[in-house]
């Protein structure tokens, strides 16, 4: 037991270590622990001393690090804090010490504002920022929203996260709270930064609006369709209407009725920044809603007192927001009919005065959009209209071919509307440098959103052909056409797959493939569906497919495939209709005319086995009338797929058979049944379709008796691809041994081998050898039936008749066989 002194000395040891352990000098703390602990080692102070060291020791060197940064203010501390969280794992406990000490900063800074988000990262510092929430909303909101972008993105992925918080109540109380202090945010004056806000509630609303019942009103709603103004960033406008969309969904009626007092009260008490705003609302809901935005544009006096009442003003920005509303509202035919009617001399003579070039080029495209009808109407004198329509196109490729940086969205936009017509399509393929130009343009990383939608809007209208209608399909548009007493109307001759295909070879000659690979990365739901169309009509020309193949389109439209049935992205609901069966029929097609060795090889990365299951879902039966030709050639692909390796043809066996066995191989199709056939056919040459024919049980006998019928089927690839799979299966003593068992099975084989076509007959040839030169008892049985069945004239007829010496030779060696 210690003396007095002895534990006097002790207790002054772990007070020296408590000091030490206080500012970090964990070493020396160490040593005077241990100089303590052989003197009193049950002393009380000694084992707190140990215990205070060992949480220290505990504690992540971030939390020291960023005590620093809070103290000295010095960005490079804070560029260590950031190395460090991304470089190492962080115990929930130090990410939630590290964001309570953090919150002595104040203010905005980038640094703050990216340790945050990546901190936030950690379900530790998530928790902690909750309770945060929950304890102190107001002050934890704004303390984070002055932070930066990233703090706020924190915020919101913590309120989406429910395994963040304690319970519902708390869960549901932060989204409340949130959404309140962001209305009240986007209700400053002068507020900096204001999209932060407005993300919030578009957030929310978007996530959980059954959770803020009762919270919007009229004053709430103005603020998020007063954000749509045209004079604000993109950043805060998209958000804003994201949150419209959203209060559109959740209660159509209010919001619209919202909408209309909002637009008709600034309307009726109009002030130049009253329209601007009101015009900019109205534009924004054209595209969301235009039954809405419609019937407040056509409400009656508004279209033929909107030139007289935006020149009176004389604001070139209210010009601009009218210009805007004009284009949006030529979405709907009769809004189009009434700027025709009221607008037009108006647009024209902005067009022809090229004052301002943002205004002309926007009056420009509202004239493509209107067309080329008069401005007139009723029994008066038509005069001609100002501006031509083939003018306004050469303005528009003249804006794209210029090299400027400046803006050519509403170019490019008037160009994908006015390319809806035959003879612009035909004008825009046959100038190599304007669809260089543009694909250069669309290629840029900062080519806008609209820039590359209205690009590929352009090549989806040169490369479409003509659906591929049925008899009935086309009488059914006849019936239609005379009740609409119209007579039926022949396609524009440009419409026609000869210059359709000559547009295509122009455009893939320009580069479209590599411009679609390089932009998908980024591109979205919408996008991609129309690269997919892009590919699927450029893929209809057999002698494109190889360069297309070459140029990554296989890769491109198996990645579409992946991202729209990717399990943790459900983006299928965002895809147009068509896009999955677009993406397999263009991969179907370009599999059927290359060597897939040279696409799935190891340099490329892309296993063979990728490509099945787009194949596989051409094959099950839809309602369209082309569903058999997009199976027809999806049995194509797999085929020659089937040609790689074991691991290819094992795949498409579990993914495939069932449906090409027990369902196509019987199809009433001609084509459906070849193609199966041909399919059975390669797949043979794995053991894996060996045993389903000659595993003993009643469907492989059933199937292998089906297999049998294709033998005598009148068509002649069918007769030889199924002639060909029988010679693989007879290879397998248990075949030969399942065939025999068969009532008709050697009549199928001699029928082969009477075919007037020689290679069928070959392959009955190959057959018969197999069966009666199978080992034991199998053989022995098999040259009895063989002989019974007139095996012996068959034979004898099968070397007179044949004229290659593989026949010929291999006929002989088996009747030898058969004769003993």
């Amino acid at each position: 037991m210690a003396t007095t002194t002895e534990e006097a000395r002790a207790v002054d040891l772990a007070s020296k270590a408590t000091v030490c352990v206080k500012s970090g000098n964990l070493s020396d703390a160490a040593r005077f622990l241990r100089e303590a602990n052989t003197i009193a080692p049950e002393n009380a102070q000694v084992k707190a001393g140990w215990l205070a060291l060992k949480e220290e020791e505990a504690r992540s060197p971030l939390i020291a690090i960023c005590k620093e940064w809070v103290k000295k203010q010095d960005e490079k501390e804070g560029e260590k804090a950031l190395k460090f969280i991304r470089g190492q794992d962080l115990s929930n406990e130090n990410a939630a010490e590290a964001m309570e000490i953090l919150t002595d900063f104040k203010g905005e800074d980038d640094m703050l504002d990216q340790v945050t988000g990546e901190l936030l990262a950690n379900r530790g510092a998530q928790m902690w920022l909750a309770n945060a929430l929950q304890d102190r909303p107001t002050e934890t909101y704004y303390l984070f929203f002055e932070r930066g972008d990233d703090s706020m993105d924190a915020i919101l992925r913590v309120l989406l996260n429910r395994s963040a918080w304690p319970q519902d109540a708390t869960f549901i109380q932060g989204h409340r709270d949130c959404f309140m202090l962001s209305l009240a945010m986007m209700m400053e004056e002068a507020l900096e930064h204001p999209e932060r806000a407005m993300k919030g509630i578009a957030t929310l609303l978007s996530a959980h609006a059954a959770h803020l019942k009762g919270i919007i009103d009229a004053d709430s709603f103005d603020v998020i369709l007063a954000s749509l103004d045209a004079r604000l960033p993109s950043s805060l406008r998209s958000q804003a209407t994201l949150a419209t969309i959203k209060l559109l969904e959740l209660a159509p009626d209010t919001a619209q009725a919202l909408i209309s007092k909002f637009v008709t009260s600034r309307v009726q008490r109009p002030t130049a920044d009253g329209l601007i705003v009101a015009f900019s609302a109205a534009a924004a809901i054209f595209p969301i809603t235009a039954s809405v935005a419609s019937a407040l544009f056509l409400t009656e006096g508004f279209v033929s007192s909107l030139v007289p009442l935006v020149q009176s003003k004389k604001s070139q920005k209210l010009e601009l927001a009218s210009l805007e509303l004009l284009s949006a509202a030529c979405v709907d035919k009769t809004c189009r009919e009434a700027i025709n009617r009221h607008c037009r001399s108006w647009l024209e003579d902005i067009v022809a005065a090229a004052t301002d070039k943002k205004r002309a080029n926007l009056a420009a495209l509202i004239l493509v959009k209107l067309g080329e009808e008069s401005s007139s109407s009723g029994p008066q004198i038509i005069e001609p209209n100002k501006v031509d329509q083939d003018d306004l196109i050469a303005r528009f490729k003249s804006m794209v071919l210029d090299v400027s940086p400046l803006s050519k969205q509403d170019s490019i936009e008037g160009l994908a509307y006015a390319s809806l017509q035959p003879k612009v399509r035909e004008n825009l393929a046959n100038d190599h440098q304007f669809i260089l130009r543009l694909i250069d343009t669309m290629a840029t990383f900062d080519c806008p959103k609209p820039c590359l939608f209205g690009g590929l809007t352009i090549f989806v209208n040169l490369t479409t052909y003509l659906p591929i209608q049925s008899e009935e399909e086309k009488r059914m548009s006849q019936l239609k056409a005379y009740a609409n007493t119209q007579k039926p109307s022949e396609p524009d001759p440009l419409e026609g797959e000869t210059y359709v295909t000559a547009r295509c070879k122009k455009v893939l000659d320009a580069g479209i493939v590599p411009l679609l690979v390089r932009t998908s990365k980024r591109a979205s739901p919408s996008v991609l569906s129309q690269m997919l169309q892009i590919l699927l009509s450029l893929s209809q020309e057999k002698k494109h497919r190889g360069t297309i193949a070459q140029q990554g389109a296989v890769k491109l439209l198996l990645s579409i495939w992946d991202h729209i049935h990717a399990e943790e992205h459900p983006h299928a609901s965002s895809y147009t209709p068509l896009a999955r069966s677009s993406a397999a029929q263009s991969l179907a097609r370009i599999l059927i005319s290359i060597n897939p060795a040279h696409v799935f090889s190891t340099a490329s990365a892309v296993p063979s086995t990728s490509a099945i299951r787009p194949l596989v879902f051409l094959l099950q039966p839809s309602e369209s009338s082309s569903w058999q030709l997009h199976a027809f050639e999806a049995l194509l692909a797999l085929t020659n797929l089937a040609s790689m390796d074991t691991e290819t043809q094992d795949a498409i066996l579990r993914l495939a058979f069932n449906t090409v066995a027990d369902d196509l191989l019987l199809s009433a199709n001609k084509l459906l049944r070849r193609a199966a056939t041909e399919l059975i056919c390669n797949l043979m040459a794995s053991p894996s379709c060996v045993e389903k024919y000659a595993n003993g049980v009643k469907q492989s006998r059933q199937r292998l008796h089906v297999l049998l019928a294709m033998t005598d089927i009148d068509d002649v690839p069918t007769r030889s691809a199924a002639g060909g799979a029988l010679a693989m299966l007879l290879d397998w003593d248990l075949g030969v041994q399942e065939l025999l068992k068969q009532d008709r099975g050697i009549d199928y084989l001699l029928g082969l081998c009477k075919d007037e076509n020689e290679d069928v007959r070959h392959r009955g040839v190959v057959c018969v050898r197999s069966v009666v030169a199978a080992p034991g008892d199998i053989g022995i049985l098999g040259v009895k039936i063989v002989k019974d069945k007139g095996g012996v004239e068959v034979f004898k007829e099968v070397l007179k008749k044949s004229r290659r010496q593989e026949v010929v030779g291999l006929g002989a060696e088996t009747l030898k066989i058969i004769l003993g």
